[in-house]
């Protein structure tokens, strides 16, 4: 049977739209008709030839269409890989963002409410001070507000103590937050 002789051509050619079973199905019809066309001894030889080139061509179109699918199967693969990572790295990326804002505004609430102790603190321990004062005498008023003083400045060096240790703290969380 030569091109165009019936049912067994396959129109010239490979479909390039065909599925792996069809492509299997077209192997299995070529190796079909080589082993069919070994055993007719009566074709003439250049008919034998020409059959021949044809199931060759065939076969090699059928192995570059393979080998197209391969390589955009694992084209695809590696895009959908990067895809899902990169998909990941940025929800872990906003995920670390949201994460750093929520201890951003943590810490500012806590230095506010400490802020607002200490204010109360110094009111109500001025207050006390105030009632309790009553100077015999000039030398008794300036000992008093010395003392006072003394105390007032040693508040103040506690708190910008612990401001700043809530600074380093928030650092090097920030620090860690980013590496992580």
């Amino acid at each position: 049977r030569a091109r165009g002789g019936g049912g067994d051509d396959f129109s010239g050619g490979v479909d390039h739209g065909m599925s792996n079973e069809q492509l299997e199905g077209v192997n299995d019809e070529l190796n079909r008709q080589r082993m069919e066309l070994a055993q007719m001894e009566n074709l003439k030889e250049e008919e034998r030839e020409r059959a021949e080139k044809e199931i060759a061509r065939k076969e090699a179109a059928l192995a570059k269409e393979k080998k197209e699918r391969d390589l955009l199967a694992q084209q695809l693969k590696a895009m959908e890989e990067k895809l899902v990572s990169g998909s990941a790295d940025a929800e872990a990326a906003r995920e670390k963002e949201e994460e750093l804002m929520r201890a951003q505004i943590e810490l500012e609430e806590r230095k506010a409410e400490q802020q607002r102790m200490q204010q109360q603190l110094e009111e109500q321990d001025n207050i006390r001070q105030d009632q309790e004062e009553k100077y015999g005498s000039m030398q008794e008023e300036v000992q008093a507000k010395t003392k006072k003083l003394k105390k007032l400045w040693a508040k103040y060096e506690q708190v910008r103590g612990e401001v700043s240790d809530l600074q380093h703290e928030w650092q090097g969380g920030e620090e860690e937050l980013l590496e992580g």
